[in-house]
């Protein structure tokens, strides 16, 4: 039995590091007193991870595990982002010689297209990162997405707007986050004058956020995916309210993102913000949706739980 918190350190290896959620987890594992590692290709990664990969495709993978191989067989824990390849047939021979727990956790599109959906079997345990995953995986906890901005200066609402009401939007991929559907849905606002629509690319995190805490609002994203995205997320923690198409339906009810299921609805909300302002207690509600689901020191006890059950 491995104890996980107030008692032996245990050492954890994040394989993959996708939207930066495997660096955050290991940096509150540490916390905890934990050896956690992030195995990654660093230009795929958020944070800079430990033992970065190098070779890509069907054979560079493999042999980028054979090359880790002792790094992989002392972990207590194997925690794979992103599900498994059907060609990433080595992991199936690590696990008949590995003494970890295996920890499958999965994302969104390697579900929804299918192709991190092979060897599942070899987990002893399934996460998913967001409730709609549940459909793909009826045997998976739904772990939210630790969100490291909580612990941030929220920013401050400019009472006196000295230029046009900003609204941001972050893909980073315009057909998933619909982002010719929001261009279209502001367009009149846009060349009215009324509104500023930045769309912000290929910039690194710490730049992202940096744009993100001069802009009023935040669009995520228009499409049928149901859920909002860890970028909603990262906005409301810093106090910027967040408009996304979602099923309200399987987030709790205090959750504060404005929805916006179509190019009409997402035209409302903007014109509704401009005529009556931002709600007086919306900034305090996101930033408090974000605290007590996303904090990433309540992630990690709940992922211990996990662990310490598979």
């Amino acid at each position: 039995m491995i104890r996980l918190e107030g008692g032996w350190e245990i050492r954890i290896v994040h394989l993959n590091n996708i939207a930066g959620v495997a660096g955050d987890l290991r940096d509150y594992q540490r916390e905890q007193g934990h050896d956690a590692l992030v195995l990654a290709h660093k230009r795929y990664s958020m944070q800079e991870p430990d033992f970065p990969l190098v070779l890509d495709g069907f054979v560079g993978f493999n042999l980028e595990l054979l090359f880790h191989l002792p790094l992989l067989r002392s972990a207590d824990i194997i925690h794979i982002h992103g599900g498994i390849r059907r060609s990433q047939v080595v992991l199936r021979t690590l696990k008949r010689k590995s003494k970890a727990r295996w920890i499958l956790h999965y994302h969104g599109s390697e579900s929804r297209m299918g192709y991190g959906m092979h060897h599942r079997d070899l987990a002893d345990a399934k996460i998913i990162s967001t409730p709609d995953l549940i459909k793909w995986h009826p045997d998976a906890v739904w772990l939210p997405n630790p969100i490291s901005e909580v612990f941030e200066e929220p920013v401050q609402p400019r009472p006196d707007r000295p230029t046009l009401f900003r609204i941001g939007h972050f893909p980073t991929k315009r057909s998933i986050k619909g982002t010719d559907m929001i261009q279209k849905a502001l367009a009149s606002l846009v060349q009215e004058r009324k509104v500023e629509l930045i769309i912000v690319e290929k910039k690194t995190h710490k730049e992202t956020m940096s744009i993100m805490r001069g802009v009023d609002v935040v669009v995520d994203q228009l499409n049928n995916l149901s859920i909002f995205s860890k970028v909603a997320l990262e906005a409301m923690a810093i106090g910027v309210p967040a408009i996304s198409s979602y099923d309200d339906s399987m987030f709790p009810q205090d959750c504060p993102v404005l929805k916006a299921n179509s190019e009409g609805d997402l035209g409302n909300q903007v014109l509704g913000i401009l005529e009556n302002g931002i709600e007086e207690d919306l900034r305090e509600r996101c930033m408090n949706y974000v605290r007590r689901y996303h904090n990433p020191r309540h992630v990690v006890r709940k992922l211990s739980e996990i662990y310490a059950s598979a």
